[in-house]
């Protein structure tokens, strides 16, 4: 049983502690910075391994999973952010988790577009029931006429309710009207 953690140092932070701390397990965090990332818990930085690996690098980075599943175990939880389309290592992602695991991918404004990356996600996931699968879309808040980007902790907040919740699809802010993207 191992928890997967993947460019989540950074505005996810949050909720990689708070998916940590709420499972049992392994966990292999991933990502340019991993070195440099502690949890700030004695507890889960104990139970964590770094792995320094960019995704962009795509055969280092799916050797790095591999070398993961090969000393903790299938990937029973995975919060994931990853730029753009990146279809082989989310492959290989997919490929690495366990039955009944729960992957949870954090998506950019673009992704909610209808037949947009979003969508797409959804339909090559409909190939493996055996996973959970949970969508973050990332939007932006529009108030008292101005519009801005997410927080780091509206970010993570949204990303823990998403793995919570019972629907597939979580929008963290607004995404509509597509016009007041700041």
């Amino acid at each position: 049983m191992s928890l997967l953690f993947v460019g989540t140092t950074g505005m996810l932070a949050d909720a990689t502690r708070h998916l940590a701390r709420s499972s049992s397990g392994d966990i292999a965090v991933v990502s340019r910075g991993a070195d440099g990332f502690s949890f700030g818990d004695e507890a889960l930085d104990q139970r964590a391994t770094a792995y320094p690996a960019d995704w962009s690098d795509q055969r280092a980075f799916m050797s790095v999973l591999d070398d993961i599943v090969a000393a903790h175990g299938s990937i029973t939880c995975a919060l994931v952010w990853l730029h753009g389309r990146d279809d082989e290592v989310r492959a290989q992602i997919t490929h690495q988790m366990a039955d009944g695991g729960t992957l949870l991918e954090v998506l950019g404004s673009a992704a909610s577009q209808p037949g947009a990356f979003g969508d797409i996600r959804m339909r090559e996931m409909r190939a493996h029931p055996h996973i959970r699968y949970r969508q973050a879309l990332l939007g932006f808040v529009h108030e008292d006429g101005r519009s801005r980007w997410l927080t780091h902790d509206e970010i993570s907040a949204g990303a823990i309710a998403a793995y919570a919740s019972d629907e597939t699809i979580t929008v963290v802010g607004q995404t509509e009207p597509w016009s007041l993207r700041p």
